[in-house]
């Protein structure tokens, strides 16, 4: 059974007021949230290839700074790591790792934050809340 707990709570909000139930649901189905979510190491991955960053990385790891080199060997091990497919960029290691490929030239500030950007997302408020779609029935339920 679908608890329509958070659906009461949103209709009870002002601006669901004199809507019909109709007007309802698809004012809700329109609604996300912004959540921060954990990315597929291949979008990053992907993410660097078309800033034309992963190029230096690659060649960096050749570098005769042992520093720069061992960043970008890292940087290609994690990305590459079928065991730890996804990442959460919110860790203090990836932080740090993207503000070290920033401290050798390797890629922008700007760049850097696109790439932490991965992790924002929008899903549908109903799902959100553990709700499907909402059609008028549920709205109908909620009201109640």
């Amino acid at each position: 059974m679908t608890n329509i707990d958070p659906l009461r709570e949103e209709l009870s909000k002002p601006e669901y007021a004199g809507l019909s139930d109709q007007q309802c649901a698809d004012l809700i189905n329109s609604k996300t949230v912004e959540v921060v979510v954990r990315v597929e190491n291949a979008e990053i991955k992907r993410q660097a290839i078309m800033a034309g960053i992963w190029p230096g990385i690659i060649a960096g790891q050749r570098d005769a700074n042992a520093q720069k080199a061992g960043l970008c060997i890292g940087v290609i091990e994690w990305l590459n790591d079928s065991r730890m497919p996804r990442t959460d960029m919110d860790l203090p290691a990836v932080q740090t790792m993207l503000a070290g490929l920033v401290a050798c030239g390797l890629m922008t500030h700007e760049q850097a934050t696109a790439i932490d950007n991965l992790k924002n997302q929008s899903e549908p408020w109903a799902i959100y809340n553990g709700l499907p779609e909402v059609g008028i029935g549920l709205v109908r339920a909620a009201r109640r």
